[in-house]
């Protein structure tokens, strides 16, 4: 017959490796599957961020005056442009909400 000490082992055993293979990595919110085709007019932008870096393609999320938000591969120049235009202005917003 098994001993106690084996059976309690083993159910140990048995129970961190349940937990183990159940356990949920976490996974990123949102990723994008593709980027854009053609560059966005500066003026339709309002907002960026960039996707976490769990997902599998590296994208900047550009945000748009209608809501709607577009992934753009961040190596493209007009990326990188319309980054640091989105940039100048977010830093102009808050000098502006710091003189109130």
């Amino acid at each position: 017959m098994i001993s106690l000490r084996t059976a309690l082992l083993a159910a140990f055993i048995l129970g961190v490796s349940y937990q183990y293979a159940t356990a949920k990595s976490p996974t990123p919110k949102e990723c994008c599957f593709d980027y854009v085709t053609g560059a966005i007019q500066l003026a339709k932008l309002v907002d960026f961020y960039n996707t976490p870096s769990e997902c599998h393609l590296q994208a900047v999320v550009l945000e748009t005056r209608a809501d709607r938000k577009v992934c753009a591969d961040p190596s493209k120049p007009w990326v990188k442009r319309a980054i640091r235009t989105l940039q100048a202005k977010r830093k102009q917003t808050s000098r502006s909400e710091n003189h109130k």
